[in-house]
């Protein structure tokens, strides 16, 4: 270009621009290659050499600062205010002179001063607004540097440029003293960095130059080979002098070119500069031939690290350029298909060659693309469809799998020096021992790119926005523009809001976690998982299209529990949070439950579903239909209890595979799914969790929720014969009270008692002490057993009066005959103490369960009446033993709490108070209020004297103290009122005529007197024939007695005279 065309182009409409520029950025932090961070530092060996004939004492433009050098500070200030005047001179000739070469000549003496004053001034903006217009100089220098280089290209061999001509160009010193070509790169990087405005310098397409410039510094070429010595030999001292030279002028050159590229590149125009031209296009092949080449034949020795380095720079600049732009060179990204340039970059990647950090930066580029794509000025181009159609999200699990491999072979190759510190043999030590966090930054790096990816975007409510900026889409190295900071700003929040917006970088992901063989990789994708679903809301319904949660659940079984408990925290936050129902998730648990997993694993996932049932009693329909129901049934159906024995390879004949299975069959035929080999392989293997012990209580208490107040699921049971399933588990200690608790909820829950031959296999169990098996045979009760049993069967009949009434019916009363008959037969195989503690305990549950049974219902009074009232309970009573002394106590407080029907809880240490007291007066002794759990007794009524009269009858059996106890309390509760005369009076009917005994004696035996009062008196009767031997003597046991029979005698004899 001629300097006259530029002039008038640029100088002129310059000056009619009234527009102050912005204040200037600052310059980079830490940049020691800036030129003025060289003056500053006061390195002489670093300033950019040769600026002008007059930094080696020449006096061009009246050598001012030569002249003061030394002087005083009026001398040097002399010395500026020269310059200042010789730029002026210089600057005023290059506008005015008509001649091409001299416009030339004063425009490289112009910036010589320029470059001279730089060095005196600390503010370079005061300087060049002080001097010249700011935007038009920095024009005119930007366009004169262009022009320069473009005539290098021009004259050079195939139109590129040489690193010889750009050193030279650089390097060269003209007769005037001065190198014209590095006092411009000086003059750019001082602009660039200092001045106010950088759009002058990027309208003059200095941009684009310095990329050729970089670009031919990369070149391999002959001029760059010899400049390097890597790999040659130096033959001789003059050589290695002439290079050291050399190869220190290129440095500076290089450093200067890429600080200010690194400074234009970061403003919003620096890209747009570049889409009419093919330098962006260069500067991504650049970066890409870094990770393909550069690093083999540094391997080689072919090139020098250096070259690396400024490869890397080339990076940060690209990088700089897409994140500053608003949008405007997308359409110019697809056009050039410059996003699969940057992907086969990571598609080649080789370990032994490349450079993982390198290619890494590679893949933040096709982020920022990405995200570039959805700037307001990039209109309908979405560089995600780039990637998708170039298959570039495989290129990155590939690379992610290529960099965990890499990963692991680090820790392989530490575990030897770990494993001989600590003594350990590697291959046995735990995983928990080997899950570390401690990726390398690479790969972590990698997995938090994918995440951006995928919340990468425009949400719904952007979808109808217009993307058009209010500014000019024009381009070119003349377009002046002024971003729209304000709308950027809210499309970049838009953008990069928490929802997910592209599934298939979670699907990346999701290979990610199933193909990676590194528990380290898997626990970081599990927990960017997690954040990502804990960001937003809507996150985990997307995600749930994809399956990911259901094939981490299926391959859960081959990991640590620290990851397993990640996994089900996603459930957990999905269920609590997301608040939706995951079925698909639940079935994989379910399938995952019947899989050879581990114990602890078994037991989390049962625990897991009893957390979820005890949120929502809506998860107790879910789990019935994923199959956790079935899966529990069939488990219990496989189990040697329930056939009698160990079953060995048997298949149940009600084996009726539960819905999870079938959905299990479909998961592995789909071919999307990804299962581990483990599972895969064990489709058949069972690992009952009723078996294990370390499950079997959290799977009973799961069976348990699953039926508590869930009407639907319980005739799902009872019609998969559920209830004869769980029956033959009493027999085991470690079942029984899950056993119980089920059949329990069952029989309460049943209000109607619709099914009353369940309370009806309670009590036939309980009457033959056995229980039978699938296979037909039957398997004894112990006595803990039997006490459970009757424990339950008091928790039954005490909230569920239709059990009562059932439990009558079905004969339950009669257990207080079997149950004292089966003494027999245990006392002949027991010692005698031991045997008598055992009884005892057995008949204090029974006598509670029978107080349950009759509270409050008159039939089953009658039924109790019946059983008490025959001689066969009084002979099975006395034969057992349990009258004697050690358990008189007992047998008394059970009975009395049975005819006052006081319903206390059964307990295997029944507490008796001393008979003793320390007050003489005081008469309650173990019969006292609180050993019936009352605060008193004077106003309870007897129900059943059915029972009192059977202590009646076996006063004479207890000692003396008791006796005097129990009718000292038999006399109180015939004082209480007219309700226990009555029914103390009326019971028994007995047919001898004791008070004819007493008062007459006929023929020496008993006369029957129908006419007498006392024939129907009961216990009146009773008590005078137990008494009959102390009638003739005095004693206190015949004291109490006559009272009783005085109270209730009165009694009869107002009724019989009424």
């Amino acid at each position: 270009m001629k300097w006259s065309t530029l002039l008038s182009k640029v100088v002129f409409a310059g000056q009619q621009e009234q527009e102050q520029p912005p204040p200037p950025p600052p310059p980079p932090p830490g940049s020691s290659s800036s030129p003025l961070n060289r003056q500053k530092q006061g390195d002489p060996g670093q300033a950019t050499p040769r600026l002008s004939a007059a930094d080696e004492g020449g006096s061009v433009g009246g050598g001012g600062v030569a002249a003061a050098s030394g002087s005083s500070p009026s001398a040097v200030s002399a010395g500026k205010n020269e310059l200042e005047l010789d730029f002026r001179r210089f600057w005023e000739e290059f506008r005015s002179s008509s001649s091409e070469k001299e416009k030339e000549r004063a425009l490289n003496l112009a910036v010589d001063v320029f470059c001279r004053l730089v060095k005196e001034h600390s503010s370079v903006a005061e300087l060049v607004t002080k001097l010249v217009e700011a935007h038009v100089f920095a024009f005119v220098i930007g366009r004169a540097f262009v022009t320069d280089v473009e005539k290098l290209r021009i004259h050079s061999k195939g139109r590129s440029l040489r690193v010889a001509d750009v050193i030279g160009f650089f390097s060269e010193i003209t007769e005037l003293g001065i190198c014209p070509g590095s006092n411009l790169l000086y003059a750019v990087e001082v602009l660039v960095t200092q001045t106010i405005d950088k759009q002058p310098l990027l309208d003059s397409g200095i941009l684009c130059c310095l990329i050729y410039i970089l670009n031919s510094l990369l070149s391999p070429d002959e001029s760059s080979q010899k400049s390097s010595p890597v790999g040659q030999e130096v033959s001789t001292s003059e050589k290695s002098k002439d290079w050291g030279p050399m190869l220190s002028r290129r440095l500076e050159i290089e450093a200067s070119v890429v600080h200010t590229m690194k400074a234009l590149a970061s403003h919003p125009s620096a890209a747009p500069s570049l889409i009419e031209d093919d330098a962006l296009q260069v500067l991504f092949h650049m970066v890409a031939n870094g990770s393909l080449t550069v690093f083999s034949q540094f391997r080689e020795g072919l090139v020098p690290i250096h070259t690396i380095q400024l490869h890397r720079h080339a990076m940060q600049v690209l990088g700089l350029l897409l994140a500053n732009d608003n949008g405007t060179s997308a359409n110019y990204i697809r056009k050039h298909q410059l996003i699969k340039v940057l992907l086969m970059a990571v598609k080649d990647f080789n370990p032994q060659n490349g450079d993982a950090a390198y290619t890494m930066g590679i893949v933040d580029l096709l982020l920022e693309c990405v995200e570039l794509s959805y700037r307001p000025e990039a209109g309908s181009v979405r560089l995600r469809e780039d990637i998708h159609n170039a298959h570039g999200y495989q290129f990155l699990v590939q690379f992610a799998l290529t960099l965990c491999s890499l990963h692991k072979n680090q820790v392989l190759q530490s575990s030897p020096k770990l494993a001989s510190e600590d003594g350990v043999n590697p291959p046995h030590r735990s995983e928990q021992d080997t899950f570390t966090s401690d990726l390398s930054p690479q790969l972590s790096r990698l997995l938090d790119v994918l995440v951006n990816l995928s919340q990468t975007g425009l949400s719904e409510n952007y979808v109808g926005k217009s993307m058009k900026s209010s500014h000019g889409k024009g381009t070119g190295h003349n377009r002046s523009r002024t971003p729209s900071v304000d709308k950027f700003a809210d499309e970049i929040l838009e953008i990069n809001s928490p929802k997910v917006k592209d599934l298939e970088a979670i699907q990346m992901l999701q290979d990610i976690f199933l193909k990676a063989d590194n528990l380290e990789v898997q626990a970081e994708v599990l927990n960017r998982m997690f954040k990502i679903f804990s960001s937003h809301l809507e996150n985990y319904k997307l995600c749930q299209q994809l399956r990911t949660v259901p094939l981490f659940i299926l391959n859960m079984g081959g990991f640590p529990p620290a990851l397993q408990e990640v996994i089900l925290k996603i459930l957990e936050y999905a269920v609590t949070v997301v608040n939706c129902i995951p079925e698909q998730e639940l079935l994989s648990l379910c399938c995952l439950l019947q899989q050879p997993i581990s114990t602890s694993l078994k037991h989390t996932i049962l625990s897991f579903f009893v957390k979820l049932l005890s949120f929502d009693q809506q998860y107790k329909k879910v789990l019935r239909e994923v199959g956790v129901l079935g899966a529990l049934l069939d488990d219990l159906k496989q189990n040697k209890l329930f056939f009698g024995e160990e079953p060995q390879n048997r298949t149940p004949k009600s084996a009726q595979r539960m819905s999870s299975a079938s959905s299990f069959r479909k998961t592995m035929d789909n071919k999307d799914a990804i299962l581990s080999p483990k599972l895969m392989a064990s489709g058949s293997t069972k690992f009952p969790m009723f078996e294990d012990e370390g499950t079997i209580t959290v799977a009973w208490d799961c069976l348990f929720y699953l039926l508590k107040r869930a009407e639907p699921n319980q005739q799902t049971f009872r019609s998969s014969n559920g209830v004869n399933t769980i029956l033959p588990f009493l027999v085991s200690e470690s079942h029984r009270s899950g056993v119980l608790r089920l059949l329990s909820c069952l029989i309460i829950e049943d209000s109607l008692q619709a099914h009353p031959e369940e309370i009806g296999s309670l009590i036939e169990i309980l009457k033959s002490g056995m229980v039978s098996t699938s296979s037909g045979s039957q398997q004894k009760l112990d006595n803990d057993a039997k006490c459970d049993t009757f424990g339950a069967l008091w928790r039954i009949l005490g909230a569920n009066s239709s059990a009562q009434r059932i439990f009558g019916e079905a004969t339950g009363f009669s257990l207080l005959l079997t149950t004292l008959h089966s003494f027999q037969n245990d006392s002949e195989n027991e010692e005698t103490e031991s045997s008598l503690l055992t009884h005892m305990k057995i008949f204090g549950f029974l006598m509670r369960a029978m107080t349950a049974a009759v509270y409050s219902n008159p039939v089953n009074r009658i039924r109790l009446h019946t059983i008490l009232s025959s001689n066969t309970f009084y002979d099975l009573l006395s034969e057992s033993g349990l009258l004697c002394v050690d358990c008189e106590k007992h047998v008394i407080l059970l009975l009395l709490e049975l005819a006052l029907e006081v319903v206390l809880p059964p307990t295997s240490n029944l507490q008796v108070e001393s008979i003793s007291s320390e007050n003489p007066e005081d008469e309650s002794g173990f019969l006292s209020a609180t050993s019936f759990g009352l605060s008193r007794l004077d106003k309870e009524r007897i129900y059943n004297a059915s029972a009192v009269v059977v202590l009646i009858r076996s006063l004479l059996v207890f000692t003396p103290k008791v006796q005097l106890e129990l009718l000292r309390f038999i006399e109180k509760l015939a004082n209480a009122g007219p309700f226990n005369q009555e029914n103390l009076t009326s019971v028994g009917m007995d047919s001898n005529c004791f008070v004819t005994s007493v008062s007459f004696t006929l023929a020496g035996e008993f006369a029957l007197c129908y006419s007498c009062p006392f024939c129907y008196t009961g216990c009146v009767g009773l008590l005078l024939e137990t008494i009959n031997p102390f009638l003739e003597g005095s004693s206190p046991i015949l004291n109490h007695a006559l009272r009783i029979v005085e109270v209730l005698g009165a009694y009869r004899l107002v009724i019989f005279d009424g």
